[in-house]
């Protein structure tokens, strides 16, 4: 009988996040098939739903009632543990059990219809959150980091953009993004702090929230993004509101080199609608893809923090040199207001010269010192936007 371990094995299970947990208490309503409980985080408590029962017999998986899609047939064949919770193997399906979810994303991403997406194709959701993910079994291969494969890998992010872009695009959010980043540098312990402006090229929409190159695999010789859910990740940093998909860009470049990177990010650009990889949305001064990279490298932190894990050296490497990158913007200010100044001074001389009574009549020096002072200020600006860190 394949029954749930008893509560005090949980911290043996790979998706509880033992480091950060400090209790679990009884909890309130749930499905039948499961018992409820409350998982106190040092920052936030949280509903938990667990299996009870045998999970690898047929009358538990006929008293659990289909919120959407399809449902399972057969028998269960095998149950596995992993970091999202329980696998059960049905004979051409698999069950996904998430003991922690944030908001039903899964079903959310499913309901895009999307090519470019392997989604679950049914599930029990509960309370808005999902429990049960249907997927159907399908051979995958994984994708080589290859010119060919990581530019594959950037279109089809680019292609699955365009498709939330035009089911939801919301004004650019800079107060919640930057809190995201308020909540992260102290949770992670981090000595650093970064706030950015965002552009008006920077909107908000649905985002994969767990994207990865390791989630690109090839399906029937296509490139197609799996890992399509919420899940622990998503409940224990929950999304406050729609992301950019620059957050998504910057989750794939994760750990790769420059070259990759640009091939990554080059095939984004041939798929996704133009504004979001256009200069503004880019400009790093004005957080452009840097500021996700940022984040997302503290989310790593924190999962590992959370998990009791080592953090990966690309982790500490990107977050020891943010001093480095924010000293070189700061510095590049410098540039930017000397042809602000630079670039004031001749409207202001103009109006000096045509509308005050006892103003002199400009010679020809004068009007050649003004276009000097705008050339100069267009050339200082131009400087500044050079010295901003390249997105790739």
């Amino acid at each position: 009988m394949q029954c749930l371990p008893p509560i005090m094995d949980l911290a043996e299970m790979p998706w509880y996040p033992k480091v950060a947990t400090s209790s679990v208490t009884e909890g309130n309503s749930a499905p039948p098939g499961f018992i409820s409980k409350t998982l106190h985080l040092r920052w936030d408590s949280l509903p938990v739903l667990l299996p009870e029962g045998d999970l690898l017999s047929e009358e538990w998986w006929n008293e659990q009632t289909v919120t959407w899609g399809v449902w399972l047939s057969g028998k269960p064949q095998s149950m596995a543990v992993n970091e999202l919770g329980w696998l059960i193997d049905f004979p051409n399906h698999e069950a996904q059990i998430l003991p922690l979810d944030e908001d039903g994303h899964a079903r959310r991403l499913a309901e895009l219809n999307c090519d470019e997406l392997y989604t679950a194709i049914g599930g029990l959701q509960f309370e808005g959150r999902d429990v049960i993910l249907i997927f159907e079994k399908v051979e995958t291969e994984p994708l080589p980091l290859d010119e060919e494969y990581l530019r594959k890998a950037g279109e089809v992010l680019g292609r699955f953009h365009s498709v939330c872009l035009s089911q939801l695009s919301t004004p650019n959010n800079e107060r919640s993004w930057n809190k995201r980043l308020e909540l992260l540098e102290p949770r992670t312990r981090s000595a650093t702090k970064w706030r950015a402006p965002h552009s008006s090229d920077t909107r908000g929409t649905i985002t994969h929230r767990n994207f990865g190159i390791e989630h690109c695999q090839i399906i029937d010789g296509n490139v197609k993004i799996g890992g399509c859910l919420g899940g622990v990740y998503n409940a224990i940093l929950p999304e406050n509101s729609p992301s950019p998909v620059l957050r998504d860009v910057a989750a794939g470049t994760l750990n790769l080199s420059s070259e990759q990177k640009g091939i990554f990010c080059g095939g984004w650009i041939s798929t996704v609608p133009s504004f979001c990889s256009s200069a503004k949305a880019l400009d790093s001064h004005r957080g452009g893809l840097v500021i996700w990279e940022y984040e997302q490298h503290l989310e790593r932190r924190l999962f590992h923090q959370a998990w009791g894990e080592k953090e990966p050296s690309f982790v500490t490497r990107f977050l020891t040199n943010v001093s480095g990158f924010q000293n070189g913007m700061y510095q590049a200010r410098s540039l930017a207001a000397a042809g602000l100044i630079c670039l004031s001074i001749p409207p202001f001389a103009i109006l000096y010269w045509l509308f005050y009574p006892d103003a002199i009549v400009p010679s020809t020096s004068d009007g050649l010192a003004m276009v000097a002072l705008g050339s100069i200020g267009i050339f200082l600006r131009r400087m500044y936007r050079a010295a901003a860190p390249k997105p790739w």
